[in-house]
């Protein structure tokens, strides 16, 4: 009897915002769920450390029952609430640990993080479970990865930023690249590859004639709750 195909989830969806004081910083962060893993797809960052907590236990779930974590690359928006995931195995690219002198989104204490954590090389072809694999995708940043989920409905492929949008692929090029023609050629990959795609900073999208073709959900705009505390009045009382 032949296991169940993998079930990809989105626990957190993707937003490509920027402001005049810079980026957001909003990632995807999903979810594969096979009979032998629970893997987790990129954690995001510290502001959304109580949004992510809050959408595991939707799904029944605690840190703890995470048991792999794939980090696509080292920028700080998808790898800071890494050191929640302390009983998981850890995949990154070996040229993502090696973090570039002034980089700006992978600033030195990224170390920290990584430190205290179970960390394996994520390379392409490395199969975590029946139907889902590893794939590498250069460009963005040296180490970039995507992951390959073979599931019921066709091929997922979970991109992180070497497709952050679906403008992006419909473009062929992706935002701040470490170089431009690695980030073209993954782009592509994923073009001819995949059926569905959960990317980085966007809503999961369809493939059709090798461009983007629906959303898999609709928009959810993002609500401001803070009021400013000097201007703003409070709410009245309920």
């Amino acid at each position: 009897m032949t296991d169940p195909a993998p079930v990809v989830e989105p626990l957190l969806l993707g937003y490509g915002l920027s402001s005049d004081q810079g980026s957001i910083g909003f990632c995807g962060v999903y979810l594969v769920q096979t009979p032998r893993r629970r893997i987790l797809f990129d954690c995001g960052h510290a502001g959304r450390r109580r949004a992510l907590h809050r959408a595991l236990a939707r799904h029944g779930l605690g840190v703890r029952d995470v048991d792999t974590l794939v980090l696509s690359h080292a920028h700080y928006d998808h790898v800071q609430n890494a050191d929640l995931f302390t009983r998981a195995q850890v995949f990154l690219h070996p040229a993502e640990r090696a973090l570039a002198p002034g980089d700006p989104v992978t600033p030195p204490w990224t170390d920290a993080i990584f430190a205290g954590l179970a960390l394996h090389d994520g390379v392409d072809g490395l199969e975590l479970a029946p139907g889902v694999t590893i794939t590498g995708l250069p460009g963005h940043t040296a180490g970039s990865l995507g992951l390959t989920v073979e599931t019921a409905d066709g091929t997922a492929l979970l991109t992180g930023d070497a497709v952050p949008s679906s403008r992006a692929l419909r473009a062929g090029r992706a935002t701040t690249a470490a170089s431009e023609d690695a980030a073209a050629a993954s782009i592509e990959l994923v073009r001819t590859r995949a059926d569905v795609v959960y990317p980085g900073h966007d809503r999961p999208f369809t493939i059709e004639a090798g461009l983007p073709g629906r959303y898999l959900f609709p928009r959810v705009d993002l609500e401001v709750l803070a009021p400013d505390p000097l201007t703003d009045d409070p709410p009245a009382p309920s």
